[in-house]
């Protein structure tokens, strides 16, 4: 390794130490309790005078006064479809910082909740609320009697329900609303939040607005409303806004107070995240290992150059294929959304076996041996993108560790998801640094083009929209620390470990 590779590694590493002490630095003062044996599991993020009990403590008695738990209102936070309660720790750490004690917890099958997703109603999930607050309450984190909510897409569907059911809910928050709909009594003091680029959510909201009555109303009775558009985010950026974190925390302060021993707090561990992913990819680029010669890297008798446009052609037909496959499966009786008990995540796994695997047909003969340098380089790449973009995650938006029932799917969705990263691994495989830069664009837009096709086709998959512009950004972090790998394996074998993984971590059970 020469000298330029160690200082840009060196470097690397020391982005992500960085990273990690600011992300951690973002929770000075706080304090953080972890409920894994509960249903659904739970995190209390509180101010760390606040006597709180600790997860296995006997219950307390309501303290009055002075900070005591009555005097703090609890706020309920509920995520989005396909997130979790670590996503949403940017409202939790700015609302507990300001005094507040915060209760998150992942719905049933998202996260580390093993129980299935309800289908087609909110009851199941407004029990999860409902089941967080009892045991939040049996603890003695709180006495029940002050208490907001606060919920993201379909938490906000599940929040303004729970508010109108509850209607001794002092303040519920509704950010990237659903079609919930309001009345102009419940819930009561309501707070709508929609990002700018977000449209349809947009429209959700002024309609929620409408049926509440419009803008306007007192906070101290209770009767509240506010629309408030949030420029320049969609649907999930909104969750990492300063300008969003504020608003909700002045609604809070309108119902309930200020708070004694408030801080103000600028949440920005997502811009610390960008430095440490940053991080992880300089120091994988300069020390992960180049294969060496080998098999892979001759003209074996199965190998064949096809031309650019054929290779293009090739993984295009692929990607519509699968589509066009899966839909006439789905017009046959097969029920696409749910596949290997994963809400869309089922599909999108099968859907890259299938496009690999037509494509695989048309660019090969018969795949090439891999060597073993090249397996490790392969396996080398995964870790470094499952430590410094997937663990490093787990501290900001992602559940990366994944529970015994989705890490039971990972060998089978590894062999489903390598065809596709074979064919495409095969078509770069000789490409420099500009090619594969090229063909990481091509990538997204295959696989963009390929999803949007299916969403058309087949509606029931339609949450799939909200995460499309996400798989250029992870594509872009594989074709980085892949940069220097020639051969097809060390692309094909660490994609398919490192997307599978990610498909399981971040799709709900059903």
């Amino acid at each position: 390794m020469n000298t330029r590779r160690w200082i840009v590694g060196i470097l690397g590493l020391l982005f992500v130490l960085l990273a990690v002490w600011q992300i951690m630095a973002a929770s000075q003062g706080l304090e953080i309790t972890h409920v894994r044996s509960n249903q659904p599991p739970l995190t209390l993020v509180a101010p760390r005078d606040m006597p709180a009990g600790r997860a296995g403590d006997a219950p307390q008695q309501p303290v009055t006064g002075g900070g005591g738990v009555d005097s703090q209102p609890l706020i309920l936070i509920g995520h989005g479809i396909a997130g979790s309660r670590v996503i949403m720790r940017g409202f939790a750490d700015t609302l507990a910082h300001a005094g507040y004690t915060v209760l998150l917890w992942d719905f049933d099958g998202h996260a580390a909740n093993p129980r299935p997703m309800p289908r087609g109603t909110r009851d199941g999930l407004i029990g999860n609320v409902e089941a967080a607050l009892a045991e939040a309450i049996r603890r003695g984190w709180s006495d029940g009697q002050r208490v907001a909510i606060v919920g993201h897409s379909m938490g906000s569907g599940v929040a303004l329900a729970y508010g109108q059911k509850h209607p001794d809910t002092a303040a519920t928050i509704a950010v990237s609303p659903t079609g919930q709909a309001v009345t102009p009594e419940l819930p009561r003091n309501l707070l709508l939040l929609a990002g700018s680029l977000e449209g349809g959510f947009v429209r959700n909201a002024e309609e929620r607005l409408a049926e509440a009555g419009g803008e306007g109303g007192d906070a101290a009775a209770g009767t509240a409303r506010k629309l408030l558009i949030v420029p320049g985010v969609e649907h999930i950026s909104i969750l990492f806004s300063p300008t969003a974190h504020a608003a909700v925390r002045e609604w809070l302060d309108d119902t309930f107070g200020p708070q004694p021993g408030a801080r103000d707090h600028t949440d920005r561990r997502v811009a610390w995240f960008g430095l440490g992913v940053l991080g992880t990819l300089l120091a994988a680029s300069a020390l992960v290992p180049r294969p060496g010669p080998g098999p892979t890297h001759s003209e074996s008798a199965s190998y064949r150059r096809r031309p650019l446009w054929f290779r293009i052609v090739s993984l295009i037909l692929g990607a519509v294929g699968a589509t066009c496959l899966l839909w006439l499966a789905s017009r046959a009786g097969l029920v696409l959304s749910p596949l290997m008990g994963l809400i869309v995540g089922g599909y999108v796994i099968v859907w890259f076996a299938i496009a690999g695997v037509i494509s695989l047909l048309l660019l090969w003969s018969w795949p090439s041996r891999p060597g073993r340098r090249e397996l490790l380089a392969g396996l080398l790449a995964f870790a470094a993108l499952w430590l410094g973009v997937g663990l490093l995650g787990q501290l900001v938006w992602l559940p990366w560790l994944l529970i015994p029932k989705r890490l039971m799917l990972w060998p089978l969705s590894v062999v489903l998801c390598l065809p596709w990263f074979l064919a495409v691994g095969e078509s770069l495989r000789d490409a420099g640094a500009a090619g594969r830069a090229g063909w990481w664009l091509v990538h997204s837009l295959l696989l963009g083009g390929g999803f949007f096709l299916a969403l058309q086709l087949n509606p029931e998959l339609g949450f799939l929209i909200l995460i499309l512009p996400l798989f250029p950004i992870i594509l872009g972090f594989h074709a980085w620390v892949t940069a220097r790998q020639k051969g097809t394996w060390a692309y094909a074998l660490s994609g398919a470990l490192f997307i599978g993984w990610l498909l399981l971590a971040v799709f709900p059970l059903q």
